[in-house]
């Protein structure tokens, strides 16, 4: 309102008032004369440019004689050809990645091996069987110095000594059997070392690594063996393993031999003469040395069989299995078909273990009642039992070399 006024107002020079338009016509005319041609020559490289960048456009559209609606449609159905045309390769693709990031999000399912599951429960079942104080007697004397463990196999090889002894006095034989200081005993010994040679070769086949590969009851009777001597060989030196070995050779010998076959032979002799009957003479002793044997065949039979325990586990478990797996089946492929399989599989491998279990008891019966009559025998032979004392330490000798060869940790800072 102030700039109207003074526009309006009269200037005091007597001056006409200046309107806006005779203010603009009087700038106007104070401007330089080149000032236009200045901004044209300017203004004219720009144009040049935006010529250049709208010439593709006009290659593109050149001039039509249609309407601009026309040329907007025809502009817009090109477009959404454009449009689809990109978007189907992107169709193609699309279901393809979710699978492939399914694929790899998925982890690769291994198939359940139903057969090392089953021993690895068999194995559980089996070690939980007792209530531990054969684990604990073992541990105990295992803790035991060598010297105490000597003394206590010394006194029980000769309480064993004692009761063959008085076995053979009742039945009036000699305890020795044949045995005394003399040059026959030396070649009766002599006699025992020559047939102790068969007895090892055969020890060391049985303990050799490929038979044990080749027939697995071995490995189950040397591993019955290994676990009952394992704790008495413990700290034990090689000096230490020769006494051992005598306290558990020479006792066997004569509990054996001469009390058990003398005096079941004995026994058949009385029996047939009062029964008036003539047997030839050496039958009784072959009848009394097959009984002996068939007597330490039985023994070698408990050694290695099946604790009752074991076996009442073991035949709960194969009633139960079937229970058992569908109550345990979880996981993403549990299903009552992959419980059955492992029912199955359980049963197969269980009743595997029982049959191979059998088969090294009777194995180890064999060889047990095969070595006792091969030994009684050379005793009938010889009339002395410096000779099967002689190859049963050779045999034995082979037997707690490999005991304690496979005992290695209990025994490793005594090997020399």
């Amino acid at each position: 309102m102030v700039c109207s006024l003074l526009l309006e107002a009269p200037c005091c020079s007597g001056r006409a008032p200046m309107t806006p338009g005779s203010r603009a016509a009087a700038v106007a005319g104070r401007r330089p004369a080149w000032l236009p041609w200045r901004r044209a020559a300017a203004a004219a490289p720009r144009a040049a440019e935006r010529a250049a960048e709208q010439q593709p456009l006009r290659d593109a559209f050149p001039p039509s004689a249609q309407s601009p609606a026309a040329l907007l449609h025809q502009a817009a159905e090109q477009l959404a050809a454009a449009q689809r045309t990109v978007e189907q390769p992107q169709q193609q693709l699309a279901p393809a990645q979710p699978q492939q990031e399914q694929q790899e999000q998925q982890p690769e399912r291994r198939p359940v091996d139903h057969y090392r599951q089953a021993g690895q429960r068999l194995r559980s079942l089996l070690a939980g069987v007792g209530d531990g104080e054969d684990e604990l007697l073992n541990s105990m004397l295992e803790e035991e110095p060598a010297a105490s463990k000597l003394v206590l196999c010394t006194l029980a090889a000769a309480a064993i000594s004692g009761g063959a002894a008085l076995v053979c006095w009742v039945c009036g034989l000699d305890p020795l059997g044949g045995a005394s200081l003399s040059p026959d005993t030396a070649r009766a010994a002599a006699i025992g070392g020559a047939a102790a040679v068969p007895l090892v070769a055969l020890k060391l086949l049985i303990w050799s690594e490929q038979a044990r590969q080749q027939w697995d009851v071995l490995d189950d009777i040397h591993r019955k063996q290994v676990e009952a001597f394992k704790p008495l060989m413990c700290n034990l030196s090689s000096a230490q393993m020769l006494l051992l070995l005598a306290t558990e050779v020479v006792p066997g010998m004569l509990i054996l031999l001469p009390a058990t076959t003398g005096g079941i032979t004995k026994a058949l002799e009385m029996y047939s003469g009062m029964a008036q009957v003539t047997l030839p003479e050496f039958l009784p002793g072959v009848l009394a040395l097959c009984i002996t044997a068939l007597i330490a065949g039985a023994g070698k039979v408990a050694e290695t069989s099946v604790s009752i325990e074991e076996y009442e586990v073991v035949e709960e478990a194969l009633e139960n299995a079937d229970r058992f797996y569908r109550l345990t089946a979880v996981g993403p492929n549990s299903s009552p078909a992959e419980a059955q399989r492992a029912a199955e599989a359980f049963r197969s491998v269980a009743l595997l273990w029982l049959a191979r279990n059998q088969v090294a008891t009777r194995a180890a019966g064999i060889l047990g009642a095969a070595e006792i009559f091969y030994l009684g025998v050379l005793w009938q032979c010889t009339g002395d039992l410096a000779a099967p004392m002689v190859a049963a330490l050779g045999s034995a000798a082979v037997d707690f070399a490999n005991i304690r060869r496979l005992s290695v940790p209990a025994n490793s800072g005594n090997s020399a």
